[in-house]
C-alpha cells in the first residue's frame, strides 16, 4: 500500500512538471517568433500603406508598389536603397520621398549603369524627390510621365566606348512617348564615366525645363547634356548646363550641348550652357534637319549655335522655318569661321534650306556665318528669312552674296 502510494505521487509530480516545462517552452517559443511577426506586420502594413520603410530588399520595395492602386503615391522614407535589378513601376502609381531628404537607390555596385526597360507600366506616373545612383530609366511608349525634383549621378560606362558606339548612357531616355515632362532634375556625370543626360527619341509635347546638368567641375563630364530627336512640339526650355572644359581634351566624348535632329516643332529657349569647344565636335546647341526651330533667349558661353543640313538625314532632307532670336553668344576670341558665334551650313544638293531667320542676337565677339556655296540664297530668305540686327561688335559678319540682311553691327 506504501509503495502503491509513492509511485502515484511521483507520477502526480511528474505531470505537472512537463505541464509547466511544456508551458514554458510554448513561451519562449512565442517569444522568439515576436520579431519575425512583428517584420512580417509591418512589412503587410507598409504594402498597406503604400510605403517603402528604411531597409527594405527590392523584392519589397517591389512589392510595396504592387499594392499601390492607380492615382496613390508610393512615400519612400529617407535611406540608401541596394538596387541590382528592376523597379517595377505600375501605371498610374507615383513614387515620391516621404521626408525633405532624398531616399537614394542606389546600383553603384554594378560595373556598368543599370538600364531599368519600361513600356506603358511607366505611364502616369510620377517620379519625385529621389535621388538614383548608377540608374537609367529607359521608357518606350509611355505617356504622361514625369520626373521632378530627381538626382541622377554615377552612372557608368561601359569600357572602350565613345560618343558613337555607346549611346545608352542617358539617365532618362524617352521614345515614342507623349507628354513626357522632366523638371528641377540634376543630372551628373563624372571624370571617368563622362554621358548623356535625357535623350528624347519620335516622341510628343515633351519638356524638359528646369534641369541642372553638370557643375563645371567634378559633376560636369557631359557628352551631351539633351538630345532631342523629337517628332513634334518638344520644349527645352530654362535648363542650366554647365559642362566641365577639360572635357574637351577628348574629343571622342564631345557631342554639342544641346543636340537636335531629325525633329518638327522644337523650342529652345532660356536656358544658359557653359564649357563646350568652339569646333565641330562642340558648340552649346546643334541642331540639323527638321523643321519648325525656334532658338531663342539663350546664354551661351564659350561657344555659340551651328545649324546643319546634311544630305544623309533622308527622312529630314531639309531645315526650314528657323528663328534664332534674342541669344546671347559670349565667345572668348573672335575668329572668321562658323564655330565662334552662329554657323549654317548645308551640303545637301537635292533640298535646300527655307526661311532662316537669325535676328536681334548679342556677340559681341562672334560670328554670324551663312557663306556656303550650297545655300539657296531665294530659299534662305523666303517667309522673313533673313540676318537682321545682330551686335556683333569686333566680330564678323559671313554671309552669302543675297541673302537679306540690315541693322547689324
Amino acid at each position: 500500500m506504501k509503495t502503491t502510494s509513492n509511485y502515484l505521487l511521483r507520477a502526480m509530480l511528474f505531470v505537472v512538471s512537463c505541464s509547466f516545462a511544456c508551458k514554458r517552452d510554448s513561451s519562449l517559443q512565442e517569444m522568439n517568433a515576436a520579431p519575425a511577426k512583428a517584420l512580417k506586420t509591418a512589412a503587410v502594413a507598409s504594402v498597406a500603406d503604400h510605403v517603402i520603410e528604411t531597409g527594405m530588399s527590392l523584392s519589397q520595395i517591389n512589392a510595396v508598389i504592387a499594392g499601390a492602386n492607380p492615382g496613390e503615391t508610393v512615400l519612400v522614407q529617407p535611406g540608401t536603397y541596394s538596387v541590382t535589378g528592376k523597379i517595377v513601376m505600375k501605371a498610374g502609381v507615383s513614387i515620391a520621398k516621404q521626408t525633405s531628404t532624398n531616399p537614394i537607390f542606389d546600383a553603384s555596385a554594378l560595373s556598368t549603369i543599370l538600364t531599368m526597360s519600361y513600356t506603358s507600366d511607366m505611364s502616369n506616373c510620377l517620379v519625385s524627390g529621389i535621388t538614383f545612383w548608377n540608374i537609367r530609366f529607359s521608357m518606350i511608349g509611355a505617356g504622361s510621365t514625369s520626373f521632378k525634383y530627381c538626382i541622377f549621378d554615377y552612372g557608368k560606362r561601359a569600357l572602350n566606348t565613345n560618343k558613337t558606339n555607346n549611346l545608352k548612357d542617358a539617365y532618362l531616355e524617352f521614345r515614342d512617348a507623349d507628354l513626357s515632362l522632366v523638371s528641377n532634375c540634376v543630372f551628373c556625370h563624372r571624370v571617368a564615366d563622362p554621358g548623356r543626360g535625357v535623350w528624347l527619341k519620335n516622341t510628343t509635347n515633351s519638356k524638359i525645363m528646369n534641369n541642372t546638368f553638370g557643375n563645371g567641375g567634378t559633376t560636369g563630364y557631359f557628352v551631351t547634356a539633351i538630345n532631342d530627336n523629337s517628332q513634334s512640339n518638344s520644349l527645352i526650355d530654362g535648363n542650366t548646363i554647365t559642362r566641365n572644359p577639360a572635357l574637351s581634351l577628348v574629343d571622342s566624348l564631345t557631342d554639342h550641348g544641346i543636340y537636335a535632329h531629325s525633329f518638327n516643332g522644337l523650342t529652345i529657349s532660356n536656358n544658359t550652357v557653359s564649357g563646350w569647344p568652339v569646333n565641330g565636335s562642340g558648340g552649346s546647341i546643334k541642331a540639323r534637319n527638321g523643321q519648325n526651330l525656334n532658338i531663342s533667349g539663350n546664354t551661351l558661353n564659350d561657344s555659340g549655335i551651328l545649324l546643319y543640313e546634311y544630305a544623309n538625314s533622308p527622312s529630314f532632307p531639309y531645315l526650314k522655318y528657323v528663328v534664332v532670336a534674342n541669344n546671347t553668344i559670349n565667345i572668348p576670341a573672335a575668329a572668321a569661321d562658323m564655330y565662334h558665334g552662329i554657323g549654317y551650313y548645308r551640303d545637301n544638293t537635292i533640298h535646300s534650306e527655307y526661311s532662316i531667320n537669325i535676328s536681334d542676337n548679342l556677340l559681341p565677339n562672334g560670328t554670324i556665318y551663312a557663306a556656303g556655296s550650297a545655300i539657296n540664297v531665294a530659299d534662305f530668305n523666303a517667309a522673313g528669312g533673313g540676318v537682321y540686327h545682330n551686335d556683333t561688335a569686333t566680330g564678323y559678319l559671313l554671309l552669302k552674296t543675297g541673302i537679306s540682311n540690315s541693322g547689324n553691327y
